[in-house]
């Protein structure tokens, strides 16, 4: 079982707002993502953000509850379930998925509230934003 690049990242606004910066630079780098959550409300109100993230800069994405899409074809795919099924490179995740689903992928980004137990996975990267921009707190 492999071990891949954690980072960790201590979010203080909506989710969805946090982890836009991240998909257009995973995206810039022609990479796809898994966003993995529990909880549907959280996948709708990531897929909400997604849509009207910002000006020319829509994110393209699909969520598992969308009556249709290819989920090979999506660059960025929210679910709760524990499958790879756009065939991702790396896993964004709120809720602490099984240490195997996470070994898939070369490269994961936990997105958490202050104060949320960390017990599973050791961060690579530790990240908390500073004056709107994500700053590098720890480096192992």
């Amino acid at each position: 079982m492999s071990h891949p690049e954690a980072n960790f990242y201590q979010v203080d606004e909506s989710i969805g707002k946090s982890i836009a910066p991240l998909l257009l630079k995973i995206l810039s780098e022609k990479k796809k993502v898994l966003i993995f959550c529990r909880e549907q409300i959280q996948i709708e109100e990531i897929d909400g953000a997604l849509w009207n993230y910002g000006r020319n800069k829509f994110i393209p994405h699909a969520s598992i509850f969308d009556k249709e899409f290819e989920s090979k074809r999506q660059p960025v795919l929210l679910t709760n379930k524990e499958e790879n099924l756009n065939s991702a490179d790396y896993l964004v995740f709120l809720d602490e998925p099984s240490k195997a689903f996470i070994s898939e992928f070369s490269r994961v980004f936990y997105f958490f509230e202050e104060g949320k137990n960390l017990a599973k996975i050791k961060p690579t990267n530790f990240y908390k934003k500073d004056s709107g921009k994500w700053v590098k707190l720890t480096s192992k």
